[in-house]
């Protein structure tokens, strides 16, 4: 089957403005328009036996969208339609392609809010957040990507269309289709539209930076301030030192920080206040009250002054160039697991890579801890070294997952073991072998059982 012949036949179907050679290759690219042309052009594929990989957002950080071989990378670039709005049941019903960044914008201007939130939202499509079950700083408060979709229109290999877009509260007929295709990774259907939860949001909200000299000082406070403000708390935020150090200092380009660079953590947390009974300000003042493990503390109340609290918070892409070299890591595990982990990591790394430079920081309220290692690419074997120094780690402690938020995808294959059981790893290749026997969705998405002679669970 010719690279030619293929195009023709997609270009029947999309239009020729809509399949180009991809960037990186003699591979093609396909924009389909409509969920009808996203089945129309899988059938066909399907019937080639072409491999496809589905590009959303393209901002995922583990292999989930390349394209290598002969594959077909099938954009939903124009599948970016926000539908509707129904304020009665607080649904909203988009595209697979709308940004997540577009739908805060137009929840926002209609009196509502969607929960899910993170540094990439100008570029990240909510199929993407939905492929990957994508988390972000609000999870403490509304959970991942997976609570706040209550339905969902995706197109199988075969071209079928399965559309659960209800979105009823109450629907006890069965399996719920819709989750298997959450956190999926583009292998069993590619997602075309999405029905997202909404809430109404106090536009009263407050943050404070805390600074801390030891993370069992952290844990305290954040037990603390989760008893005390209870539903008002929205994100919990932890960065040590180094990491608080290089993007605050980044950011600021000479101006001193909020906080002194010189504590060994620092806790970012938001609450909102409660319509009629108190303010943001008023609940994180009383909750912050007899704490005497803050070694310091900045409070912001006004909306500026919060953003640039979070551009710290946000700022990983100063870490990204600030080394020849970067990997970046997200696990999870127990919040009180934490220290002795990321002491064992640091130990190794200084042991096996002593020019290697961790930065952490993570969703302290749900046990998720992100790495990002930089090193000078002196050493040939530095990023096998790197990620056995992280996940032979955390193969040491339970329960864990090599993957907090970002997927499997190409990197972390070889690790799924580390964090999932043989019995459910053939679980997920059954539900898989089902819904795409010919295997042409995604096919380097792979779920594979750990090795003859490996360590893990089992």
């Amino acid at each position: 089957m010719t690279t030619d012949h293929v195009r023709s036949i997609l270009q029947g179907i999309v239009g020729s403005n809509h399949v180009f050679p991809s960037p990186d290759g003699p591979r093609l690219v396909v924009r389909p328009g409509t969920t009808e042309e996203v089945s129309r052009c899988l059938a066909a594929l399907k019937e080639r036996g072409m491999p496809v990989v589905t590009l959303g957002g393209l901002t995922g950080l583990v292999g989930g969208t390349d394209l290598f071989g002969a594959v077909v990378g099938l954009s939903t670039e124009r599948l970016n339609k926000i539908h509707s709005l129904d304020p009665l049941r607080k649904l909203l019903v988009v595209d697979a392609g709308v940004k997540l960044e577009d739908v805060h914008r137009f929840v926002s201007e209609h009196g509502f809010r969607y929960g899910v939130d993170f540094g990439a939202r100008g570029s990240c499509t909510i199929g993407g957040n939905i492929a990957t079950n994508a988390g972000g700083n609000s999870v403490v408060r509304f959970g991942m990507t997976r609570a706040n979709v209550a339905g969902i229109e995706a197109v199988l290999a075969d071209g079928r269309v399965l559309s659960d877009t209800g979105g009823l509260v109450k629907n006890n007929t069965g399996y719920d289709l819709k989750q298997l295709f959450i956190g999926s990774e583009g292998t069993l259907g590619i997602v075309t539209k999405a029905v997202l939860k909404l809430t109404r949001p106090s536009h009263d909200t407050a943050s404070v930076l805390l600074a801390l000299n030891s993370l069992d000082d952290a844990l305290h406070v954040m037990a603390t301030l989760e008893h005390r403000c209870g539903a008002s708390l929205l994100s919990m935020e932890i960065m040590w030192y180094r990491y608080f150090k290089t993007v605050s200092a980044a950011i600021s380009k000479g101006a001193p920080p909020p906080l002194s660079d010189a504590f060994a953590f620092y806790i970012l947390a938001q609450v909102e206040g409660v319509d009629g009974e108190a303010s943001a300000h008023d609940i994180l003042v009383r909750a912050l009250d007899g704490i005497d493990v803050i070694q310091d503390s900045a409070l912001a109340d006004s909306h500026a002054r919060q953003e640039a609290f979070w551009a710290i918070r946000d700022g990983s892409e100063f870490i990204e160039t600030s080394h020849p070299s970067v990997l970046s890591f997200d696990v999870s595990m127990r919040p009180q697991d934490y220290s002795t982990y990321v002491e064992k990591v640091e130990q190794r790394l200084g042991e096996r890579l002593p020019n290697a430079v961790p930065y952490n920081f993570g969703h302290l309220a749900d046990g998720n801890v992100h790495f990002m290692i930089g090193h000078d690419n002196t050493v040939p074997d530095a990023d096998h070294i790197i990620e056995a120094c992280v996940y032979e780690t955390l193969s040491g402690y339970s329960p864990t997952s090599v993957s907090a938020e970002h997927g499997i995808g190409r990197e972390k294959a070889d690790h799924l073991w580390r964090s999932r059981s043989v019995e459910e790893i053939a679980v997920m290749n059954a539900i898989r072998s089902t819904l795409d026997p010919a295997g042409i969705l995604n096919p380097h998405v792979q779920y594979r059982p750990r090795p003859a002679g490996g360590a893990g669970r089992s």
